[in-house]
């Protein structure tokens, strides 16, 4: 194991081949399993512990462990992104990442983070764009989501939302501790926006702070047209398609006691099959 660690380190020196890189792809994956099954674990106790936090109390999804199968092709392109920005950045392909200051890790890490979701925002507007939308329709077909559906999307789908992180090398200077402890994140979150409970509501999640709940993603899924954005709600009230009761949902689960005082049920307008 520690040889194979080793190896996968390598190939964020100069010099490495495609023994390296494919140590550190065979090490991202399994990461990526390991961090997955791990916040799944605890989603799935936590939403059985506090049923009343459901945030759509008159749906289920049928297909929960069905959506497992798309997970290891949704795996795969993200190791594979995430490996190739690092080991373009490794072999000095890409800007020359800054030296790890107390200055330099929270503004690269600021900075991906904010161009992350502006990138995921616009990027998620084009796939419901009608052209596209054939490449996003899968990860819809969960109308009510769960802490799985993560992964659960085309190989298309996969591939446009994490090039980002094998373009983000060539943008900005990010040492790669840094953009290692956003994919950590990247990863959480995403499983977090899908895990159909509010279990974190605070007034940080609503305005006037741009923080985004599992609310925000959820009512995407539940309504369609609204909150395309990832961990911020700004793009979205800037541009008009945060959800009307978006602030008023987050509000009413902070002191959710019941499942009917946090849950609204989507009016047949606004629900994904009549769009």
């Amino acid at each position: 194991m520690l040889t194979w660690i080793e190896t996968a380190g390598a190939a964020l020196r100069p010099g490495a081949g495609w023994t390296e890189f494919l140590a550190l792809f065979a090490l991202v994956v399994a990461s990526i399993v390991v961090i997955g099954l791990v916040t799944g674990a605890f989603f799935e106790i936590m939403n059985a512990r506090h049923p009343e936090r459901r945030i759509q109390i008159h749906r289920t999804n049928e297909n929960k462990w069905g959506e497992l199968k798309y997970a290891p092709g949704s795996i795969g392109v993200i190791a594979l992104c995430f490996s190739g920005g690092l080991f373009a950045q490794g072999q000095g392909w890409a800007l020359t990442p800054l030296p790890i200051t107390w200055w330099s890790v929270p503004l690269t890490l600021a900075a991906s983070v904010l161009l992350y979701d502006a990138w995921f925002y616009w990027l998620h507007r084009l796939l419901h764009w009608k052209p596209l939308y054939r490449f996003h329709a899968l990860h819809h077909k969960s109308v009510a989501p769960t802490v799985w559906t993560n992964h659960h999307e085309t190989l298309v789908e996969a591939i446009l939302n994490q090039s980002f992180y094998f373009l983000i090398v060539f943008v900005i200077p990010i040492p790669w501790p840094v953009l290692v402890a956003e994919k950590i994140y990247d990863q959480i979150s995403g499983m977090l926006g899908h895990a159909g409970y509010e279990h974190f509501a605070s007034p940080m999640g609503r305005t006037p702070w741009p923080f985004a709940s599992t609310v925000f993603h959820d009512q995407h899924h539940g309504y369609f047209r609204y909150n395309y954005a990832h961990s911020f709600s700004f793009w979205d009230r800037l541009m008009g398609t945060l959800h009307p009761r978006y602030d008023e949902t987050v509000k009413r689960f902070e002191t959710v006691t019941t499942p009917a005082s946090g849950a609204v049920e989507p009016p047949a307008s606004e629900r994904p099959e009549t769009r």
